[in-house]
């Protein structure tokens, strides 16, 4: 057993998982900031009239027009605690119908997230770990998109999208 070699491995592991960490708590927050601005358009959209009320709770927010009312819905926890960016809810409208919708992350830097096909765990933790510090650091970051399922259209705002519904 090589002691250096072995010395470099642990470096390497406990390199990522610290990175790691740092990385989730990070996606955490960019995905609860994501969520916020969601629920502040939803609501800017119907406050711009001046006739709607709003009731609201952690996972969901009603414009209310004269007793009738449009609501959009997001699993806020499950939805941070899932892996990857992308945030899903759905928009009730007064007339039963909903529209699920994504709000789809966009990365700045593709060629970050692609690995070596024949990378060994080795290689995949220290291409992680560059990946990760990257994202901490801001070299790397999301956008997001917003798409009604079942529709081919991304907007890039959720004022667009609630318009275009």
């Amino acid at each position: 057993m090589d002691l250096g070699y072995l010395k470099l491995k642990i470096d390497i592991k406990s390199e990522h998982d610290e990175y790691r960490k740092k990385y989730e708590f990070r996606r955490k927050e960019t995905k609860k900031e994501e969520i916020k601005k969601i629920f502040e358009s939803f609501r800017d959209f119907f406050k711009n009239d001046g006739n709607f009320k709003f009731r609201e709770n952690e996972h969901s927010l009603t414009a209310e027009y004269k007793g009738h009312g449009i609501t959009l819905e997001i699993d806020v926890y499950k939805t941070i605690a899932e892996q990857g960016f992308s945030i899903e809810g759905i928009i009730n409208t007064y007339e039963k119908k909903s529209f699920a919708f994504v709000a789809e992350a966009v990365c700045n830097k593709e060629a970050a997230l692609l690995q070596p096909a024949d990378a060994d765990d080795q290689e995949r933790m220290i291409h992680d770990t560059r990946f990760y510090r990257d994202f901490i650091d801001g070299e790397v970051y999301y956008t997001f998109r917003y798409i009604i399922k079942g529709r081919d259209e991304a907007y890039a705002t959720m004022g667009e999208l609630l318009f275009a519904l």
